[in-house]
């Protein structure tokens, strides 16, 4: 598709940037080297999370996934007001990112079958976002079901919150912090040519994919931020082939499309399109690999969900939860070693310090009465606190300090609890604690990387910053 633009937002919703313009920024020894040892020759850096006691590199946003609006017998206009209000209100995202299948194409027929587009499916698209969202903090991408005979997305342009507000079909957005810069893709996946819907396999009229000029404007959009910490991407279908044979894939750009990511250092690539929610990491073509998450449907079949993902001193941590449940919780630090499902090359370790943070996130429409922690699975539980009023992720951030100086080496459980007036939800990741301080000071691991910054930020006498700079995300044994 021709006519993709590049649009840059650095305002997030209205709740959280209020927050981050109150909050004082911290000279922070992180941001130091951090800024320091960013790689000129990549638009992001996977090996840039680090742990740490600072708790205002901190935010979050919305990945929600094929609403399907005029599909028969659904949800789909009921939840996407609830995204749009009640979840937007509360959970006060940084954006909202919606990838594809915004409408059914089906205008509510009795068959289900796809014979549109409808112009009555977007005009109740319209009525249910224009009133609460901005194209700064809304980005809706096309899907198959936007696709269907309209060979040059022209109800998708006319219609949705960027197509509008853009003129094209891929989205290209930052978020700009004291801490860094944040690069946000939208890739547009579905098919170029306007087939129908066809029952026949094995694409059934949507012969997804990425051509020259939509490759063009990934691979510009990628080089024009060199700079940014993380690159998180996200495009309506599967890079391959889920076992399902009703679930088409990227057919035809996939391998130059993955070839982008992986030199420029994406971190993320997220869709739906599959209707059910996983996470796992791809590294087919890869160096190391992207976290690899699928959000189910928002409006159609069942569980109807969504993803809040976070960022916290750049570690990603994620959240899957079904509609207008409360409440949530997201454990940011640490981060989460088997996010992805499998141990990545991109967490951190974390020391075996009597002042360990621990951070999560709490989002509920009702009180929030206490949130607790514990170690291992067992033992007693103990209190969490609500980060100071002045903090940019307050009243959403809770935070305490664990005393790991005790603990063996090797794998442990972190746990968080929310205790609320709808409920107690907890959530918990994995972590590996160090037998040592010393990092790699000298260096067990063989790298340089967010296990060590850890280290460093306790004890800055172990190496001087200039040095760390220069060697962070490099193997150092000889």
């Amino acid at each position: 598709m021709t006519g993709t633009r590049h649009r840059d937002a650095t305002q997030g919703s209205a709740c959280l940037m209020q927050a981050f313009r109150r909050a004082l920024p911290m000279a922070a020894l992180a941001v130091l080297l951090l800024s320091a040892a960013a790689s000129p020759t990549a638009a992001g850096n996977p090996h840039s999370a680090f742990y740490s006691p600072a708790n205002d590199r901190v935010f979050w946003f919305i990945h929600a996934s094929d609403i399907h609006l005029g599909a028969r017998g659904s949800k789909d206009s009921e939840n996407l007001q609830w995204l749009v209000t009640t979840a937007q209100n509360t959970i006060c995202p940084s954006f909202i990112v919606v990838s594809g299948d915004l409408t059914d194409s089906t205008n509510g027929n009795i068959l289900g079958y796809p014979n549109g587009p409808h112009q009555e499916e977007w005009n109740e698209y319209k009525s249910i976002v224009d009133p609460n969202v901005t194209a700064d903090t809304y980005y809706d991408i096309p899907g198959n079901h936007d696709a269907y005979s309209d060979q040059y997305f022209a109800y998708y342009l006319a219609n949705s919150v960027q197509g509008r507000a853009t003129g094209g079909t891929q989205h290209s957005w930052t978020r700009n912090f004291w801490f860094g810069e944040y690069h946000f893709l939208g890739v547009n996946t579905a098919d170029n040519t306007g087939a129908a819907f066809s029952f026949l396999p094995p694409y059934y009229g949507d012969h997804a994919g990425l051509d020259s000029t939509e490759l063009a404007f990934i691979s510009s959009e990628l080089q024009a931020h060199p700079n940014a910490a993380l690159t998180l991407v996200f495009g309506h279908h599967p890079l391959a082939a889920t076992g399902d044979p009703k679930d088409t894939y990227i057919y035809y750009g996939r391998d130059e499309f993955v070839g982008l990511m992986n030199s420029n250092g994406a971190s993320l690539y997220g869709y739906g399109h599959t209707h059910d929610s996983s996470e796992s990491f791809y590294t087919a073509g890869m160096s190391e690999g992207v976290f690899y998450f699928n959000v189910s449907a928002l409006g159609k079949d069942s569980p109807n969900q969504y993803t809040v993902t976070a960022i916290d001193c750049n570690g990603i941590a994620s959240v899957t939860q079904n509609v207008n449940t409360w409440p949530v919780v997201l454990v940011t630090a640490p981060m989460d070693r088997y996010l992805g499902g499998n141990v990545n090359p991109y967490t951190y370790s974390i020391p075996n310090s009597p002042a360990n943070p621990i951070r999560a996130l709490v989002f509920d429409t009702a009180t929030v009465n206490e949130v607790q922690y514990r170690i291992d699975l067992s033992g007693s539980w103990r209190a969490m606190q609500r980060t100071a009023a002045g903090n940019p992720a307050y009243p959403h951030l809770w935070e305490a300090v664990w005393n790991a100086s005790g603990l063996a080496p090797g794998e442990h459980t972190v746990e968080v609890r929310a205790t609320t007036a709808s409920g107690v939800r907890t959530d918990t990741v994995r972590v590996n604690v160090q037998g040592t301080l010393a990092g790699d000071f000298p260096p067990p691991d063989c790298d340089v990387d967010g296990s060590d910054l850890a280290v460093l930020i306790g004890n800055p006498s172990l190496m001087d910053i200039s040095t760390f700079a220069q060697n962070y995300g490099k193997n150092t044994c000889p």
